[in-house]
């Protein structure tokens, strides 16, 4: 009879505290407004995000995290966030490890990558319910967002669609003679003669760089060489893109860019960070960034190292002509919830804030007293503000610029925005079975050897007709049989 005791004992007290926690009627005290958690006892989300560290930038993110739970306690909802730490490494690579064994736990977890075997293991909370349920994340999704989570409903990102937009300093691209004709018929011909005029000029060491691969060399020539999709039509069936003929000319040109020095010679061994320097410091004078937030990053530190901002520039011209194909089979990156977190409706709450007026704000203009100043109802941008970026929503949807005083995105940025709506392209893909994964993860390891050791000389072209066939042999094949059932 003891132990009977002690057991109903415990379940009332357990019964209580649920009670509590979810803000009940009954048992609610008096400090509670709404429905999640209490002044005295905030719910507890954690939060991990690639590049925002609270061991670099402690005192800024302090002050969000404490703006936040303050705009949340504000409408009845009383969170204490807490900003984590993400492990040493490539963050695409290591965080899906480290999650997956344990080794990290957030409530709310930013992918660049990676996640999708996650998903599929059941690792990561199905997000449709919440946004049926939401208000402001839904008013201020994008039809890519919507289309990326009706297909794959693991991931958000409330941001532009991801294309990388070429750009060069305005000052350089205006002393070149070849900017003109480049501007009125960007074929790639005009590409390349504007390439050897900055390398004969030594205008820089480079005249192309990038991060250790060719993406955002792709944005600018994939289309024009007639690479118009991840999956296409080849010889009557479906195949992906990375094995025809037309990746097979695009790569000889990148190797000729290569040969000649025109593509950075230590490119595979650039980071973004490196990347990013040869541009702010002059010995690469061309890059791609991603369209809106990126390239206002770009054009700012370039403003801040050199005294000049950004010429954004189209994408070749050839067989077609667009930036990248946009993939809508699921978001690239972007937030998830932890399937086993104990505080998802909590951690979604977060989420929901941050995409409403009073979170667009604090997201999009950052922190009153630096980023901006209060003055006559007006915010007031101030020289800090350029190195804000948001934390968790890039897009400029749901944000009410009329009180705004300043350039909350520079000329640069919005005609990236501008650019990447003119040259838009939907993408051909699909999301493969958990089976073929495997098959699919070994076939681009296959492909980056070859268009790497291609581009760079060891190989010559002629070796991408080898490559074809051990990327058939490697599940090329066994995959088109399965595309050919579902497109």
């Amino acid at each position: 009879m003891k132990t009977k005791g002690v057991v109903l004992v415990l379940v009332m007290l357990l019964s209580a505290s649920m009670l509590f926690a979810a803000g009940g009627k009954e048992a609610a005290p008096a400090s509670v407004v709404g429905g999640i958690g209490t002044t005295e006892n905030p719910v507890t989300v954690t939060y991990l995000c690639k590049d925002v560290d609270p061991i670099t930038d402690g005192e800024q993110l302090g002050i969000l995290e404490k703006k936040i739970e303050e705009g949340m306690a504000a409408q009845g909802t009383y969170v204490d966030l807490v900003i984590l730490s993400a492990p040493t490494g490539s963050y695409a690579t290591v965080v899906p490890i480290a999650f997956r064994t344990g080794q990290i736990n957030p409530d709310l977890i930013y992918f660049q990558g990676n996640d999708q075997p996650l998903a599929q293991e059941g690792l990561l909370e199905d997000l449709t319910p919440y946004v049926e349920k939401s208000t402001n994340v839904k008013a201020i999704m994008a039809d890519h967002n919507k289309a990326a989570m009706a297909n794959y409903p693991y991931l958000m990102w409330l941001a532009p669609a991801r294309v990388q937009i070429p750009v060069m300093r305005s000052d350089w691209f205006a002393q070149l003679k070849s900017s003109k004709a480049l501007l009125e018929n960007p074929t790639v011909d005009n590409y390349y003669a504007m390439f050897k005029e900055i390398k004969d000029t030594g205008m820089a060491k480079w005249a192309i760089t990038t991060d250790g691969g060719i993406l955002k060399l792709d944005s600018v020539f994939n289309h024009a060489f007639g690479v118009t999709a991840t999956i296409v039509q080849e010889n009557g069936k479906w195949v992906y893109s990375v094995a025809t003929e037309a990746n097979k000319n695009k790569l000889a040109f990148y190797a000729k860019l290569y040969r000649e020095g025109l593509l950075d010679n230590e490119y595979v061994t650039k980071t973004w960070e490196t990347m990013e320097q040869a541009f702010y410091e002059g010995s690469a004078a061309f890059v791609s960034g991603t369209s809106g937030d990126v390239v206002n990053v770009y054009n700012n530190k370039m403003k801040d190292t050199q005294g000049v901002g950004l010429t954004v520039l189209p994408p070749a011209k050839g067989v077609s002509q667009a930036y990248q194909s946009i993939d809508v089979t699921k978001e690239s990156r972007g937030f998830a919830i932890n399937a086993y977190s104990e505080v998802k409706d909590v951690a979604w709450a977060v989420l929901e804030y941050m995409a409403g007026p009073e979170g667009r704000i604090l997201d999009k203009l950052g922190l009153e007293g630096i980023h901006y100043e209060m003055e006559d109802g007006k915010y007031v941008l101030t020289e800090r503000f350029p190195s804000w970026w948001a934390k968790f929503w890039p897009t400029m949807n749901g944000l009410d610029t009329s009180k705004v005083e300043g350039e909350i995105l520079s000329p640069a940025a919005l005609d990236s925005l501008d650019a990447a709506t003119e040259y838009f392209a939907p993408d051909t893909n699909v999301l493969l079975p958990e089976d073929l994964l495997p098959l699919k993860d070994a076939m681009d390891k296959l492909y980056r050897e070859y268009s790497t050791d291609i581009i760079r000389g060891v190989r010559p072209v002629s070796d991408f007709d080898e490559f074809v066939e051990k990327w058939n042999a490697a599940g090329g094949q066994k995959i088109s049989d399965y595309l050919a059932t579902v497109l």
